[in-house]
């Protein structure tokens, strides 16, 4: 027969059970919540890492961009063409000097012209024996043969006579059809790194082989992500890409791939003194955005280090909830035990539900203060789009009511009433429009729906021509308009009549510096409503502009003469009468801004 077990040995047993429970629990919720606290983590990180690439590539195009004139104005240069057709010491010390100047004024590194065969002839370093471009054969660097080949090259590479890094822009000089040379100019990419390295941030560049040539890391420059194969080392070692060196693996190992692009990658710690053979590397997330215009791809490596720690943090304090609930419900059964111990319990857990009710009162109350500074700073965000909205807008009728107050002042002293009273009667049109502006502003704060009626496509276009009529004038542009007097359209019609401003301004400035300035405006009907085409014969839109356009604070235009707003607040306006706004170049030269919009049945229509 068993022997009966004993009550002590029976609390014992259950005891052991509670506490593999609890433990199993514990480790279960544990573990979910370092998962998701990782995963919350690595979002965030994921998207700190898409917006400083974002940054990153805009200030390299920025950096290159304002340079992409330069070789195309040398090429044309009549001094260049001169020495390059019959060089002589006279026409190259003229050259020198010329280049020195325009590299002087424009910040490049250098400037350079040489001849179909690839010998420098002129360089704006022609002063510095040890550094001079002058006599030097370059026609085995790529950018040399990609301009002779396709009219202009890019390429980047350490120079072979100076020994310094830079970005190299070549265009063909031609006399005629028959090429005579090649325009060059350097870029200095190094400021852009000495930036990103004070910034903290682990950022690289690399070439299409993979080959590290810009970064925040001095120890990761000119290595390789990967060993190259033996093809790709020997062109390297004809062009001189990178001095003759053979660019080192910078040891790193691919790890699993996230559903967003990015990857998980690791690195040897550089400064040791065999890092690829030490067992020292760090963990990174990688996240690359390539550039295709130069062939590069920008990769960006976040630290996963804190994404651990707060993955472990989110872990240890669920324990120490699970934890404390546990001892509470322990506290609970051993109130029951005895009626000292009951009163002590309770009294036990009144006092921390005391605390635990101040602290939750403490942190609703800065709960609500966070809240209302995110309600404040949304306000002051919506106010300063708004301000720059209404600057933007209600200039140009500012403008046309100083130029009628002015015409209105000449006319009243020639006793002309009739003429002031028309005037007047602008005048007060302009104010009225403007309020209307305002009008629009806060409906937009409020999200309110816009006003919809049949807007006659002619008056709006002969409104938007009255404001600019003045400029129009002076600039001697030349205004052909073809547009049905039928053609209606569903919109707002001050709202219409600023995206015609707009438009019509931008055409003009595109037409500053030309010979021939007309516009062409025209309305045609189609399937989808009604067809606007605003032409001019300006300098066209640049291959590379195409799809930023209609960005905010995207301008062409030096500071201070836009601020990129005119496009943006159009492209919305057409939208949102359920148009669409559209931007292309003309056969024969300059743009097509092109605005399709739905029909309106009748003048009443809403």
């Amino acid at each position: 027969m068993a022997d009966p077990v004993s009550p002590r040995s029976l609390r014992h047993r259950r005891l052991a059970i509670l506490v593999a429970a609890l433990a199993a629990v514990t480790a279960l919720a544990c573990w979910g919540a370092y998962r998701w606290a990782e995963a919350e983590a690595r979002a965030a990180l994921t998207l700190n890492g898409d917006q400083r690439l974002g940054l990153y590539a805009s200030s390299i195009r920025n950096a290159v961009g304002r340079y992409d004139y330069l070789p195309f104005l040398v090429a044309r240069d009549h001094e260049v063409l001169d020495l390059l057709d019959a060089p002589s010491e006279a026409r190259r010390d003229a050259v020198n000097r010329r280049l020195e100047t325009a590299n002087e004024a424009a910040g490049s590194a250098a400037l350079y012209v040489v001849d179909r065969s690839g010998l420098a002839l002129a360089a704006s370093n022609w002063a510095d024996p040890a550094q001079s471009f002058v006599g030097q054969t370059y026609d085995f660097r790529p950018y040399f043969r990609q301009a002779v080949e396709s009219g202009s090259g890019r390429y980047f590479g350490i120079g072979v006579t100076t020994g310094l890094p830079g970005y190299f822009l070549s265009h063909a000089v031609h006399r005629g059809e028959a090429l005579i040379g090649v325009a060059v100019v350097k870029i200095d990419l190094e400021p852009l790194q000495r930036d990103w390295a004070a910034g903290g941030e682990r950022v690289l560049v690399t070439d299409e082989n993979g080959i590290v040539f810009l970064s925040s890391h001095a120890d990761w420059k000119y290595r390789a992500l990967r060993p190259l194969p033996d093809t790709v080392k020997a062109r390297l070692a004809q062009t001189r890409q990178y001095d003759r060196s053979d660019p080192a693996p910078l040891g790193l190992r691919d790890g699993p791939l996230a559903e967003n692009g990015a990857r998980q990658v690791s690195l040897p710690d550089l400064s040791l003194p065999d890092p690829l053979s030490h067992g020292a590397r760090h963990a990174y997330l990688m996240q690359e955005l390539p550039l295709p215009e130069f062939g590069w791809t920008i990769r960006f490596l976040s630290d996963l280090e804190p994404v651990k720690a707060e993955a472990a943090g989110a872990a240890v304090l669920t324990a120490m909830g699970i934890l404390l609930l546990a001892a509470a419900l322990a506290l609970g059964w051993q109130r029951r035990q005895t009626l000292r111990l009951q009163h002590e319990a309770r009294v036990t857990l009144e006092r921390r539900v005391e605390e635990r009710t101040a602290e939750l009162l403490t942190a609703n109350h800065v709960l609500r203060e966070a809240q209302e500074e995110l309600v404040q700073a949304g306000k002051l965000a919506a106010l300063g789009q708004m301000s720059a909205a209404l600057a933007h807008e209600i200039n140009q009728p500012l403008a046309a009511i100083r130029t009628f107050v002015a015409s209105t002042r000449l006319l009243a002293e020639r006793g002309e009433t009739a003429m002031v009273r028309d005037n007047l009667a602008m005048i007060g049109d302009l104010a009225e429009r403007m309020a209307v502006l305002s009008g629009h502003l806060k409906d937009f704060a409020r999200k309110g729906p816009a006003r919809v009626e049949a807007v006659p496509v002619a008056r709006a276009m002969d409104r938007a021509l009255a404001l600019l009529a003045s400029r129009l004038r002076e600039e001697e542009v030349q205004v052909e308009q073809s547009i049905p007097p039928d053609a209606r359209v569903r919109g707002d019609a001050v709202r219409l009549e600023q995206v015609f401003v707009n438009l019509l301004r931008n055409a003009a400035d595109a037409m500053a510096e030309c010979e021939e300035r007309r516009l062409t405006l025209t309305a045609d009907r189609n399937s989808e409503g009604w067809e606007i085409r605003i032409r001019d014969t300006g300098t066209g839109i640049a291959e590379a502009h195409q799809f930023q356009l209609f960005d905010p604070f995207f301008t062409t235009k030096e500071v201070g003469q836009g601020l990129g707003l005119g496009l943006s607040l159009s492209y919305g306006i057409v939208r949102d009468f359920g148009g669409t706004l559209r931007a292309e170049n003309n056969p024969n030269g300059g743009a097509c801004f092109v605005v399709q919009l739905p029909e309106a049945q009748s003048p009443t229509a809403q």
